[in-house]
């Protein structure tokens, strides 16, 4: 008999965190670039802020796990949460 992995409702989450992430994203992308077509000053911005967020999830992913951690606490910290 096969052996499934056991379901959790995190593993479920963190697949539907990625999938619906990645859409999200690419539907984002594609308003951008309409955007982009209509008012390039503004497509421009947009662009720009699109490539600032992913420079910054890049480089918190180049963080070891507990520097990771260690860094949102203290930011959720600084908000009061």
């Amino acid at each position: 008999m096969p052996k499934y992995k056991n379901l959790s409702p995190k593993l479920i989450e963190g697949f539907l965190d990625k999938m619906l992430g990645k859409i999200i994203t690419k539907k984002a992308e594609k308003h951008i670039k309409d955007i982009s077509k209509k008012d390039p000053k503004l497509g421009n911005i947009l662009q720009r802020a699109n490539k600032v967020a992913k420079e910054g999830e890049k480089y918190l992913k180049s963080m070891s796990k507990d520097d990771r951690e260690k860094y949102m606490d203290d930011i959720y910290k600084s908000y009061g949460y």
